[in-house]
């Protein structure tokens, strides 16, 4: 499969000739799923937060044949991430890893990580050759990184699962 360049602010949407960027990404993507020759041990990943404005034309068999749904991370996966992150860095023992993972309940994979990325900033800031990073930079930290998946957006993801038969991780 050949790779596409993605298009410019300025190209999207302005499709010389009729068709728009996006119409013509779409149709060079399923020119090449669809391909002359037969593709083997080639699998097609794709990611994203609108699932209800994927193409029906992915979505016929032998191209995106399965929708996964992965929710927000629960409380041991939650522990898990702050685990692999505690282990990078070196973490106070006044630091609770529970009361991080209950505190960080409705944050993405990607939030927590922020949340510690900051909370070393936060110690490095008070002190350039801090040794440790403290629950009160935690603490800022937490304050500072918060959860910026809407419950709204939540439920339109939980309601489009409901409707579509989607497989939940």
């Amino acid at each position: 499969m050949r790779l596409m360049p993605w298009p410019s602010k300025e190209e999207v949407g302005a499709g010389s000739g009729g068709a728009s960027v996006g119409d013509r990404v779409l149709a060079q993507l399923l020119t090449e799923m669809d391909g002359v020759e037969q593709l083997r041990d080639v699998t097609v990943l794709a990611a994203t937060n609108r699932p209800d404005m994927i193409d029906k034309a992915l979505m016929r068999p032998g191209r995106l044949d399965r929708i996964v749904y992965v929710p927000l991370p629960d409380a041991a996966t939650r522990r898990e991430i702050l685990a692999l992150q505690f282990r990078r860095m070196p973490v106070a023992p006044d630091v609770g890893l529970e009361d991080v993972v209950s505190r960080t309940k409705k944050y993405s994979g990607a939030e927590i990580t922020a949340v510690c990325r900051e909370a070393a900033l936060l110690a490095l800031q008070e002190d350039i050759g801090a040794q440790s990073i403290m629950g009160r930079h935690f603490e800022g930290a937490l304050e500072l990184v918060q959860p910026r998946i809407p419950e709204s957006l939540i439920q339109s993801y939980m309601s489009f699962q409901q409707k579509s038969g989607l497989h939940v991780l």
